[in-house]
C-alpha cells in the first residue's frame, strides 16, 4: 500500500521525503497513529495519518500542487479475473523473494524477515491449503521456514503457472500511460501496485504491454 501512496505524490508531482519503517518496528507506527500500520504521512501543521485511501484522496486534492491528476475507479471485472490467476503463483513466488531482496530496506534485518514470515502464510505444500494468520502464526518457526523454502526450492514450477498465466492481459491495458480508457485514475493506482511485484522474479514473461505499461509507470 506504501507504493499506492507513492504513485499518488509521484503523478502529483509533491515533494515528499521518505522513511522506511522496518518490518518489525512497532514502535514508530504506535506513537505516531496508534497502531502498527504502514503507510503514514505528516504534511507540515497537521497530525500523522495512516491508511492509503485517506493519504491519496490527500494529496491529489491538495490545490497548492494543481488539480487533482486521478479519475475515479471503474469497474473492471476482467482485470480482476485476470489478476485472480495469476495471485497464487505471484504470492509463492514474490514472498520467498522479499525476505532475501537486498532493494527491500525493510527486511535489511533477520528478526524483520522473520516477521514478515511470522505474518504471511504460504499453502501447504501437501494440500494446498492455506492457514489464517494466527494459525500459520502458531505453527513453530521451522514449520514455517520449511514453507517458505519449498517454494523457494519450487520456483521453476511456480514460475511456468505464471508465466501460463500473463498473457491474458493482452487487450485489458489501454495504453502504457494508464490501465482504463478515461485516463489516469484511481484505476492505476490499484493495478500498479498489484503487479509491481513482478519486477522482483526472475525469469518472468511480461507480455509487452503489460511491460510498457509497467516501466512507464
Amino acid at each position: 500500500y506504501t507504493v499506492r501512496c507513492r504513485m499518488a505524490l509521484g503523478l502529483k508531482n509533491m515533494p515528499y521525503r521518505m522513511i522506511w519503517v522496518a518490518e518489525d518496528d512497532e514502535e514508530t507506527p504506535m506513537k505516531l497513529v496508534g497502531r502498527k500500520i504502514t503507510p503514514i504521512i505528516e504534511f507540515p501543521g497537521e497530525g500523522a495519518m495512516p491508511e492509503s485511501s485517506d493519504i491519496i484522496a490527500r494529496v491529489d486534492g491538495d490545490e497548492a500542487y494543481g488539480p487533482p491528476v486521478l479519475g475515479p475507479k471503474t469497474d473492471r471485472p476482467e482485470i480482476d479475473a485476470w489478476v485472480k490467476k495469476l495471485s497464487v503463483p505471484m504470492r509463492n513466488l514474490g514472498r520467498p523473494r522479499y525476505i532475501r531482496s537486498a532493494v527491500l530496506p525493510e527486511f535489511r534485518s533477520r528478526s524483520a524477515r522473520e516477521r514478515f514470515v511470522t505474518t504471511h502464510p504460504l499453502p501447504d505444500p501437501v494440500t494446498g491449503e492455506t492457514l489464517s494468520k494466527a494459525d500459520w502464526a502458531a505453527l513453530p518457526k521451522e514449520q514455517r521456514d520449511s514453507v517458505y523454502e519449498h517454494y523457494w526450492k519450487d520456483s521453476e514450477a511456480q514460475l511456468a503457472a505464471l508465466n501460463a498465466a500473463l498473457p491474458g492481459v493482452e487487450g485489458l491495458i489501454s495504453s502504457d500511460r494508464h490501465v482504463s480508457g478515461h485516463g489516469i485514475s484511481w484505476d492505476d493506482i490499484v493495478f500498479f501496485s498489484r503487479l509491481r511485484g513482478l519486477t522482483l522474479i526472475k525469469g518472468v514473461k511480461l507480455p509487452p504491454s503489460l511491460e510498457a505499461y509497467l516501466e512507464t509507470m
